[in-house]
Protein backbone atom coordinates (compact mmCIF):
# COMPACT_ATOMS: atom_id res chain seq x y z
CA UNK A 1 0.00 0.00 0.00
CA UNK A 2 1.66 3.53 -0.52
CA UNK A 3 2.52 5.58 2.62
CA UNK A 4 0.99 8.51 0.99
CA UNK A 5 -2.54 6.55 1.01
CA UNK A 6 -1.86 5.79 5.04
CA UNK A 7 -0.70 8.71 6.01
CA UNK A 8 -2.90 10.85 7.89
CA UNK A 9 -5.85 7.99 8.04
CA UNK A 10 -8.85 9.26 7.45
CA UNK A 11 -7.95 12.99 6.34
CA UNK A 12 -6.31 11.32 3.76
CA UNK A 13 -9.50 8.97 2.47
CA UNK A 14 -11.40 12.03 3.28
CA UNK A 15 -9.79 14.35 0.89
CA UNK A 16 -9.55 11.17 -1.29
CA UNK A 17 -13.50 10.79 -1.46
CA UNK A 18 -13.87 14.70 -1.61
CA UNK A 19 -11.79 14.44 -4.73
CA UNK A 20 -14.25 11.38 -6.10
CA UNK A 21 -17.54 13.73 -5.42
CA UNK A 22 -15.59 16.64 -7.70
CA UNK A 23 -14.67 14.49 -10.33
CA UNK A 24 -18.67 13.02 -10.56
CA UNK A 25 -20.26 16.77 -10.10
CA UNK A 26 -21.66 17.88 -13.53
CA UNK A 27 -21.79 13.70 -14.47
CA UNK A 28 -24.35 12.54 -11.77
CA UNK A 29 -27.43 14.12 -10.69
CA UNK A 30 -27.55 15.90 -6.83
CA UNK A 31 -29.29 12.52 -5.72
CA UNK A 32 -26.90 10.24 -7.23
CA UNK A 33 -23.50 12.31 -5.41
CA UNK A 34 -25.93 12.43 -2.23
CA UNK A 35 -26.06 8.36 -2.15
CA UNK A 36 -22.37 8.23 -2.82
CA UNK A 37 -21.90 10.54 0.65
CA UNK A 38 -24.62 8.73 2.58
CA UNK A 39 -23.10 4.95 1.89
CA UNK A 40 -19.65 6.39 2.82
CA UNK A 41 -20.64 7.79 6.00
CA UNK A 42 -22.54 4.56 6.95
CA UNK A 43 -19.65 2.81 6.34
CA UNK A 44 -17.53 5.18 8.18
CA UNK A 45 -19.92 4.53 11.07
CA UNK A 46 -20.18 0.92 10.83
CA UNK A 47 -16.22 1.13 10.98
CA UNK A 48 -16.07 3.23 14.12
CA UNK A 49 -18.61 0.98 15.96
CA UNK A 50 -17.51 -3.10 15.12
CA UNK A 51 -14.17 -1.93 13.43
CA UNK A 52 -12.49 -0.17 16.21
CA UNK A 53 -11.53 2.72 13.22
CA UNK A 54 -10.72 5.85 14.31
CA UNK A 55 -9.35 9.16 12.67
CA UNK A 56 -5.88 8.19 12.70
CA UNK A 57 -6.38 4.54 11.34
CA UNK A 58 -9.53 4.97 8.95
CA UNK A 59 -8.21 4.04 5.18
CA UNK A 60 -8.69 2.62 2.11
CA UNK A 61 -7.45 -1.09 4.10
CA UNK A 62 -10.70 -1.79 5.49
CA UNK A 63 -12.24 -1.78 2.34
CA UNK A 64 -12.01 -5.62 2.22
CA UNK A 65 -14.38 -8.21 1.24
CA UNK A 66 -15.08 -8.88 4.51
CA UNK A 67 -15.41 -6.00 6.11
CA UNK A 68 -17.63 -4.67 3.62
CA UNK A 69 -19.81 -7.75 3.13
CA UNK A 70 -20.12 -7.34 6.95
CA UNK A 71 -21.72 -3.68 6.62
CA UNK A 72 -23.70 -5.00 4.60
CA UNK A 73 -25.28 -7.50 7.02
CA UNK A 74 -25.05 -4.06 9.51
CA UNK A 75 -27.34 -2.16 7.00
CA UNK A 76 -29.74 -5.10 6.69
CA UNK A 77 -29.95 -6.22 10.40
CA UNK A 78 -29.83 -2.40 12.18
CA UNK A 79 -30.86 -0.26 9.75
CA UNK A 80 -33.18 -1.55 8.25
CA UNK A 81 -32.28 -1.57 4.70
CA UNK A 82 -33.76 -3.51 2.03
CA UNK A 83 -32.04 -6.26 -0.53
CA UNK A 84 -32.20 -3.09 -3.19
CA UNK A 85 -30.25 -0.92 -1.29
CA UNK A 86 -27.79 -3.19 0.16
CA UNK A 87 -27.03 -3.54 -3.42
CA UNK A 88 -27.31 0.16 -3.95
CA UNK A 89 -24.67 1.14 -0.96
CA UNK A 90 -22.03 -1.99 -2.41
CA UNK A 91 -22.22 -0.17 -6.00
CA UNK A 92 -21.45 2.82 -4.35
CA UNK A 93 -18.78 1.78 -2.34
CA UNK A 94 -17.28 0.09 -5.63
CA UNK A 95 -17.79 3.36 -7.98
CA UNK A 96 -15.48 5.32 -4.77
CA UNK A 97 -12.92 2.38 -4.80
CA UNK A 98 -13.09 2.22 -8.58
CA UNK A 99 -12.01 5.74 -8.92
CA UNK A 100 -9.68 5.47 -5.99
CA UNK A 101 -7.83 2.84 -8.25
CA UNK A 102 -6.14 5.48 -10.48
CA UNK A 103 -3.33 4.57 -7.51
CA UNK A 104 -2.56 0.55 -8.48
CA UNK A 105 -2.15 0.06 -4.41
CA UNK A 106 -5.60 0.65 -4.54
CA UNK A 107 -6.71 -2.27 -7.14
CA UNK A 108 -6.49 -5.08 -5.09
CA UNK A 109 -9.17 -3.87 -2.62
CA UNK A 110 -11.76 -2.80 -5.55
CA UNK A 111 -10.99 -6.26 -7.19
CA UNK A 112 -12.11 -7.46 -3.45
CA UNK A 113 -15.25 -5.44 -4.10
CA UNK A 114 -15.84 -6.71 -6.82
CA UNK A 115 -16.20 -10.53 -5.60
CA UNK A 116 -19.35 -9.50 -3.28
CA UNK A 117 -22.47 -10.98 -4.71
CA UNK A 118 -25.33 -8.82 -4.62
CA UNK A 119 -28.43 -9.66 -2.64
CA UNK A 120 -31.31 -11.40 -4.15
CA UNK A 121 -34.03 -9.13 -4.78
CA UNK A 122 -37.95 -9.66 -5.56
CA UNK A 123 -38.66 -8.79 -9.17
CA UNK A 124 -41.19 -5.96 -8.09
CA UNK A 125 -42.10 -2.48 -9.97
CA UNK A 126 -42.33 0.23 -7.44
CA UNK A 127 -45.88 1.64 -7.73
CA UNK A 128 -46.83 4.85 -8.29
CA UNK A 129 -50.67 6.23 -7.79
CA UNK A 130 -51.82 8.50 -10.37
CA UNK A 131 -54.04 11.26 -9.11
CA UNK A 132 -57.95 11.56 -11.02
CA UNK A 133 -58.30 14.38 -13.23
CA UNK A 134 -60.54 15.75 -10.15
CA UNK A 135 -57.98 15.70 -8.17
CA UNK A 136 -55.80 17.53 -10.01
CA UNK A 137 -57.62 20.16 -10.63
CA UNK A 138 -58.49 20.24 -6.83
CA UNK A 139 -55.13 20.63 -6.21
CA UNK A 140 -54.23 23.36 -8.42
CA UNK A 141 -56.78 25.59 -7.20
CA UNK A 142 -56.04 24.84 -3.80
CA UNK A 143 -52.85 27.48 -3.57
CA UNK A 144 -54.96 30.15 -5.31
CA UNK A 145 -52.50 32.88 -6.23
CA UNK A 146 -53.48 36.22 -4.07
CA UNK A 147 -50.39 35.38 -2.26
CA UNK A 148 -46.61 34.95 -3.36
CA UNK A 149 -46.82 31.16 -1.84
CA UNK A 150 -49.73 30.63 -3.56
CA UNK A 151 -48.82 31.94 -6.98
CA UNK A 152 -45.91 30.04 -6.81
CA UNK A 153 -47.03 26.70 -5.78
CA UNK A 154 -49.58 27.31 -8.62
CA UNK A 155 -46.89 27.66 -11.07
CA UNK A 156 -45.04 24.45 -9.43
CA UNK A 157 -48.36 22.06 -10.10
CA UNK A 158 -49.21 23.26 -13.46
CA UNK A 159 -45.12 22.54 -14.52
CA UNK A 160 -45.38 19.02 -12.78
CA UNK A 161 -48.22 17.99 -14.03
CA UNK A 162 -48.81 19.84 -17.61
CA UNK A 163 -45.21 19.45 -18.20
CA UNK A 164 -44.70 16.05 -16.71
CA UNK A 165 -41.51 16.18 -15.51
CA UNK A 166 -39.41 15.33 -12.08
CA UNK A 167 -39.52 17.45 -8.80
CA UNK A 168 -35.57 18.04 -9.02
CA UNK A 169 -35.80 19.40 -13.02
CA UNK A 170 -38.20 21.55 -12.24
CA UNK A 171 -36.29 22.71 -8.87
CA UNK A 172 -33.08 23.22 -11.75
CA UNK A 173 -34.71 25.83 -13.93
CA UNK A 174 -32.87 28.83 -14.01
CA UNK A 175 -34.34 32.04 -16.00
CA UNK A 176 -32.03 31.32 -18.70
CA UNK A 177 -33.20 28.04 -19.44
CA UNK A 178 -36.76 29.90 -19.78
CA UNK A 179 -37.44 30.59 -24.19
CA UNK A 180 -40.26 32.55 -23.72
CA UNK A 181 -40.33 34.33 -26.99
CA UNK A 182 -39.64 31.16 -29.17
CA UNK A 183 -42.88 30.74 -31.17
CA UNK A 184 -43.94 27.69 -28.69
CA UNK A 185 -42.75 28.93 -25.58
CA UNK A 186 -39.85 25.90 -23.97
CA UNK A 187 -37.81 25.08 -21.14
CA UNK A 188 -34.71 23.24 -21.50
CA UNK A 189 -34.20 20.49 -18.11
CA UNK A 190 -31.40 17.89 -17.46
CA UNK A 191 -33.12 14.71 -16.37
CA UNK A 192 -31.89 11.34 -14.89
CA UNK A 193 -28.20 10.16 -16.27
CA UNK A 194 -27.74 14.80 -17.11
CA UNK A 195 -29.71 14.31 -20.20
CA UNK A 196 -31.53 17.84 -21.38
CA UNK A 197 -34.18 17.51 -22.88
CA UNK A 198 -37.07 20.32 -24.04
CA UNK A 199 -40.22 20.86 -21.79
CA UNK A 200 -43.47 23.25 -23.80
CA UNK A 201 -45.55 25.23 -22.25
CA UNK A 202 -49.42 24.49 -21.99
CA UNK A 203 -50.80 28.61 -22.87
CA UNK A 204 -52.28 28.69 -19.23
CA UNK A 205 -49.48 27.39 -17.54
CA UNK A 206 -47.64 29.71 -19.38
CA UNK A 207 -49.74 33.28 -18.61
CA UNK A 208 -48.58 31.65 -14.79
CA UNK A 209 -45.39 32.06 -15.32
CA UNK A 210 -45.29 35.26 -16.75
CA UNK A 211 -47.20 36.79 -13.82
CA UNK A 212 -45.03 35.16 -11.39
CA UNK A 213 -41.56 36.04 -12.94
CA UNK A 214 -42.94 39.64 -12.60
CA UNK A 215 -43.70 39.64 -9.11
CA UNK A 216 -40.72 37.22 -7.98
CA UNK A 217 -38.20 38.62 -10.60
CA UNK A 218 -38.97 41.98 -11.53
CA UNK A 219 -38.74 43.08 -14.84
CA UNK A 220 -35.08 42.08 -15.26
CA UNK A 221 -34.46 38.95 -14.01
CA UNK A 222 -30.66 37.49 -13.71
CA UNK A 223 -30.25 34.84 -15.73
CA UNK A 224 -28.60 32.64 -13.70
CA UNK A 225 -31.38 32.76 -10.72
CA UNK A 226 -33.40 29.64 -10.02
CA UNK A 227 -36.86 29.99 -11.45
CA UNK A 228 -38.42 28.24 -7.94
CA UNK A 229 -35.70 30.09 -5.36
CA UNK A 230 -35.15 29.75 -1.19
CA UNK A 231 -36.49 32.23 0.26
CA UNK A 232 -33.90 31.99 2.95
CA UNK A 233 -30.82 31.59 0.51
CA UNK A 234 -31.70 33.88 -2.20
CA UNK A 235 -32.33 33.78 -6.16
CA UNK A 236 -29.11 31.83 -6.28
CA UNK A 237 -30.07 29.20 -3.49
CA UNK A 238 -32.10 26.31 -4.64
CA UNK A 239 -35.29 25.09 -3.31
CA UNK A 240 -35.29 21.30 -1.87
CA UNK A 241 -37.78 18.75 -2.53
CA UNK A 242 -38.69 18.10 0.57
CA UNK A 243 -39.74 21.31 1.16
CA UNK A 244 -42.08 21.37 -1.55
CA UNK A 245 -43.47 18.09 -0.52
CA UNK A 246 -44.24 19.29 2.67
CA UNK A 247 -46.31 22.30 1.38
CA UNK A 248 -47.91 19.63 -0.58
CA UNK A 249 -49.19 18.43 1.66
CA UNK A 250 -50.64 21.16 3.29
CA UNK A 251 -52.25 22.52 -0.31
CA UNK A 252 -53.45 18.50 -0.48
CA UNK A 253 -55.42 18.43 3.04
CA UNK A 254 -57.36 21.50 1.90
CA UNK A 255 -58.24 20.59 -1.88
CA UNK A 256 -59.18 17.12 0.07
CA UNK A 257 -62.11 19.36 1.15
CA UNK A 258 -63.78 20.24 -1.94
CA UNK A 259 -62.54 16.53 -3.07
CA UNK A 260 -62.91 13.34 -1.81
CA UNK A 261 -60.36 11.88 -4.49
CA UNK A 262 -57.43 13.66 -3.58
CA UNK A 263 -55.07 11.35 -1.19
CA UNK A 264 -54.25 11.79 2.15
CA UNK A 265 -50.29 11.29 0.87
CA UNK A 266 -49.43 13.11 -1.88
CA UNK A 267 -46.09 13.67 -3.70
CA UNK A 268 -44.24 15.37 -6.23
CA UNK A 269 -43.71 12.35 -8.56
CA UNK A 270 -47.79 11.26 -8.86
CA UNK A 271 -47.96 14.60 -11.01
CA UNK A 272 -45.86 13.32 -13.69
CA UNK A 273 -47.28 9.84 -13.25
CA UNK A 274 -50.82 11.25 -13.75
CA UNK A 275 -49.92 12.94 -16.50
CA UNK A 276 -48.78 10.12 -18.60
CA UNK A 277 -51.36 8.05 -17.25
CA UNK A 278 -54.08 10.71 -18.59
CA UNK A 279 -52.42 10.94 -21.78
CA UNK A 280 -52.51 6.88 -22.11
CA UNK A 281 -56.28 7.20 -21.14
CA UNK A 282 -57.00 9.78 -24.06
CA UNK A 283 -55.15 7.50 -26.68
CA UNK A 284 -52.13 8.88 -27.25
CA UNK A 285 -49.62 6.19 -28.00
CA UNK A 286 -46.77 5.17 -25.51
CA UNK A 287 -43.77 6.19 -27.78
CA UNK A 288 -45.11 10.06 -27.65
CA UNK A 289 -45.30 9.45 -24.06
CA UNK A 290 -41.89 7.85 -23.15
CA UNK A 291 -40.59 10.70 -25.47
CA UNK A 292 -42.49 13.61 -23.66
CA UNK A 293 -41.26 11.59 -20.18
CA UNK A 294 -37.58 11.68 -21.74
CA UNK A 295 -37.41 8.03 -21.04
CA UNK A 296 -34.24 6.34 -22.39
CA UNK A 297 -36.57 3.45 -24.01
CA UNK A 298 -40.11 2.71 -24.47
CA UNK A 299 -40.00 -0.33 -22.49
CA UNK A 300 -39.26 1.84 -19.67
CA UNK A 301 -42.61 3.85 -20.17
CA UNK A 302 -44.60 0.62 -20.42
CA UNK A 303 -43.33 -0.55 -16.91
CA UNK A 304 -43.81 2.77 -15.55
CA UNK A 305 -47.12 2.85 -16.40
CA UNK A 306 -47.98 -0.44 -15.97
CA UNK A 307 -48.43 -0.85 -19.38
CA UNK A 308 -50.11 -3.96 -20.81
CA UNK A 309 -49.48 -6.27 -24.22
CA UNK A 310 -52.88 -5.50 -25.76
CA UNK A 311 -52.23 -1.50 -24.91
CA UNK A 312 -48.83 -1.61 -26.91
CA UNK A 313 -50.46 -3.42 -29.60
CA UNK A 314 -53.09 -0.69 -29.86
CA UNK A 315 -50.19 1.98 -29.22
CA UNK A 316 -48.45 0.00 -32.65
CA UNK A 317 -51.67 -0.13 -34.16
CA UNK A 318 -52.00 4.10 -34.12
CA UNK A 319 -48.33 4.46 -35.22
CA UNK A 320 -48.86 2.45 -38.26
CA UNK A 321 -51.56 4.08 -38.98
CA UNK A 322 -50.88 7.98 -39.38
CA UNK A 323 -47.61 9.49 -40.30
CA UNK A 324 -46.95 9.27 -37.23
CA UNK A 325 -20.87 21.50 -7.78
CA UNK A 326 -17.95 21.37 -7.04
CA UNK A 327 -18.26 19.85 -3.34
CA UNK A 328 -15.96 21.44 -1.12
CA UNK A 329 -15.99 19.19 2.33
CA UNK A 330 -15.24 21.30 5.79
CA UNK A 331 -13.36 19.35 8.47
CA UNK A 332 -14.24 20.45 12.06
CA UNK A 333 -10.67 20.66 14.11
CA UNK A 334 -12.20 18.16 16.51
CA UNK A 335 -14.01 15.45 15.12
CA UNK A 336 -16.21 13.19 17.03
CA UNK A 337 -17.66 10.92 14.38
CA UNK A 338 -15.50 9.81 11.16
CA UNK A 339 -19.15 9.98 9.52
CA UNK A 340 -18.34 13.86 9.75
CA UNK A 341 -15.46 14.10 7.41
CA UNK A 342 -17.75 12.83 4.17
Amino acid sequence: MNTTMKSNGAITLAKLFSGFLEANAGKRSDCTITGYRTAMRLFASFAELHLHADVAHFDITYFTEQYVSRYLQWLQDTQGASPQTCNLRLCQLRAFLKYASRDPSVMPYYLSLRQIERYITENRTKVVEPLSRDAIAALMKAPGTDTQTGLRYTLLIAMLYTMALRIDEVLSIKIKDLMLDAKKPYVTVVGKGRKARTAYFYRATLKTLRKYIAKEHGANPNPDAYLFFARSGGQFCKVSGRGVNKQLAVYAAKARESCLEVPECVHSHQFRHSMATHMLEDGINVFQISKMLGHASVETTMVYLGVTVSMTENAIRKIESTTARNIKPVWKKNIRNLQDLF
